[in-house]
């Protein structure tokens, strides 16, 4: 297996963790802050908090995956350059969601109801991100090997 293979598979293997780690929340983290009162959620640094196990592997995959596109520009980054974009935005959503939903987990003063308006905006906003991750990894998946494979 050539280099820009091996690279690919990394990505890959990022990806999946970042899908199963939003199915995780989807089904076992948001149905727990649905029951919890409000302000349960941990702050951001505190142990606990998503931002230690999320963060870097997000960054790490961001820089993976245009890292790739710079290495197979040439022999049809075109699958590649789609999944790189597709990871971007759904990182970008989760910046969004981090920004605008989190707080309302954070807050001791939220009322039950806008807590669960919030994890209802929450899943909504992750199955969009666990779409655009699984259709980055099919696109990285369909690429066909290039001779610097």
């Amino acid at each position: 297996m050539g280099s820009v293979a091996r690279h690919r598979g990394a990505v890959l293997v990022l990806i999946a963790w970042w899908v199963f780690g939003n199915l995780y929340e989807a089904i076992v983290v948001m149905p727990w802050l649905w029951r919890l009162p409000p302000g349960s959620l941990p702050a951001e640094f505190e142990p606990g908090s998503p931002v230690f196990y999320f963060v870097p592997a997000g960054v790490v995959m961001l820089v993976l995956i245009w890292t790739l596109v710079f290495r197979v520009r040439r022999n049809g980054a075109g699958p590649v350059l789609r999944a790189a974009v597709l990871v971007t935005i759904a990182a970008a959503g989760t910046g969004i969601l981090v920004v605008g939903v989190n707080p309302a987990f954070r807050d001791p003063a939220a009322g039950v109801a806008s807590v669960h308006s919030a994890v209802l905006m929450w899943e909504a906003g992750n199955a969009v991100r666990m779409a655009l991750a699984v259709a980055a990894a099919v696109s990285l998946i369909r690429r066909r090997a290039g001779p610097s494979d």
